[in-house]
C-alpha cells in the first residue's frame, strides 16, 4: 500500500473480480492490502475501525455475547460505520475493502505494547465470532478453505456411522443432531476440546459439531494475529529490517498513538481522542 495526497481512485474491477478480492463478509486477514490509499482515507478508516472495536467492547460489557440484543446492537453499529457483516448483500465490495484495510492499519497502532495487543486481539476475536455465527451454513466450507483451515464437513453417511460416538462426546441431543453439521479436523487443532473430553477422535482426526468449531476457529485466528502483531512490534523499532508488507516503505514515516478510552459522539475533537495520527 502507498499513500497519495488526493482522493483514492476507484478501482475498475468487474463484478467477478470484486467478488474474488473479498469472497466473504468475514476474513482471517491473511494478506495485507496492496492498493494506493490517500492519507485522508487512511485516517478515516483508522478512526472508524477504532469506533467499531470500542462498540464491540462496550456491547460485550452491556449485553451477554451471542444474545439477540447483542447481535442486533452490534449489527446496527457495523452498518452505521459501513463495514461488512453479512453474506448475500448487494455491492459488498466497498464495506469488505474498508474492513480489510482498516484492520491492517490498526495492527500498526496496536502492536506497540502487550496491553494494546491483548485489547486489539480480544475485540477482533469477538467481531469474528459475531460474523461467523451469522454466516450461512452453505458458505462455511468455502470460508474455511479460503482461510487455509483444514476443516472438512463430513457426509451424511459418515455422520450416521459415527452418530453414537459423536453425540456422546459432544453432548448433542437427538434434535440438534439432525440439524448439526460435523467437521473432520486434525487432532492437533482440537486439543482444547480433547482436554475437556468434548470430542470424538478417530485415526488422528477429531469429529467436531458446528457448535464447537467456532472455538477452534477463534483459537487459530488468535494465534495468527498474535504472531503477526509480535513480529510487527519487533520490526517497528528496526528500520534496517523490511516490514512484513509488500510495500514496506509506506509504514516507515508513520507513528501512531492509539488511545484506549471511551468517547461519546462524533465531533472532530472527540475523534482525536480515539486515535491521533502523527506524520513525522
Amino acid at each position: 500500500m502507498q499513500f497519495s495526497g488526493g482522493r483514492r481512485k476507484k478501482l475498475g474491477l468487474a463484478g467477478d473480480q470484486r467478488n474474488a478480492c473479498y469472497p466473504h463478509s468475514l476474513q482471517f486477514y491473511l494478506q495485507p492490502p496492496t492498493e494506493n490509499i490517500s492519507l485522508i482515507e487512511f485516517e478515516n478508516l483508522a478512526i472508524d475501525r477504532v469506533k467499531l472495536l470500542k462498540a464491540v467492547e462496550n456491547l460485550g460489557v452491556s449485553y451477554v455475547k451471542g444474545t439477540e440484543q447483542y447481535q442486533s446492537k452490534l449489527e446496527t453499529e457495523i452498518r452505521r460505520l459501513k463495514f461488512s457483516y453479512r453474506e448475500n448483500l448487494e455491492d459488498e465490495y466497498e464495506p469488505r475493502r474498508r474492513d480489510h484495510i482498516s484492520h491492517f492499519i490498526l495492527r500498526l497502532a496496536y502492536c506497540q505494547s502487550e496491553d494494546l495487543r491483548r485489547w486489539f486481539i480480544q475485540q477482533e476475536m469477538d467481531l469474528l465470532r459475531f460474523r461467523f455465527n451469522i454466516l450461512p451454513k452453505d458458505k462455511i466450507q468455502n470460508f474455511l478453505k479460503d482461510s487455509h483451515l483444514q476443516f472438512e464437513a463430513i457426509s451424511d453417511e459418515e455422520k450416521s456411522l459415527r452418530e453414537e460416538e459423536i453425540i456422546t462426546s459432544s453432548s448433542l441431543n437427538e434434535a440438534q443432531w439432525e440439524m448439526e453439521s460435523v467437521y473432520k479436523i486434525p487432532f492437533a487443532d482440537a486439543l482444547d476440546l480433547f482436554r475437556g473430553r468434548k470430542v470424538y477422535l478417530e485415526d488422528g482426526f477429531a469429529y467436531v459439531p458446528l457448535k464447537d468449531i467456532v472455538a477452534i476457529i477463534l483459537n487459530e485466528f488468535r494465534a495468527k494475529l498474535s504472531k503477526a502483531l509480535a513480529g510487527l512490534a519487533s520490526l517497528r523499532g528496526n528500520p534496517e529490517n523490511p516490514l512484513p508488507y509488500p510495500s514496506g516503505e509506506w509504514i516507515e514515516c508513520i507513528a501512531w498513538e492509539p488511545v484506549l478510552t471511551t468517547v461519546e459522539g462524533d465531533s472532530k475533537e472527540e475523534e482525536e481522542f480515539l486515535l491521533e495520527l502523527l506524520v513525522q
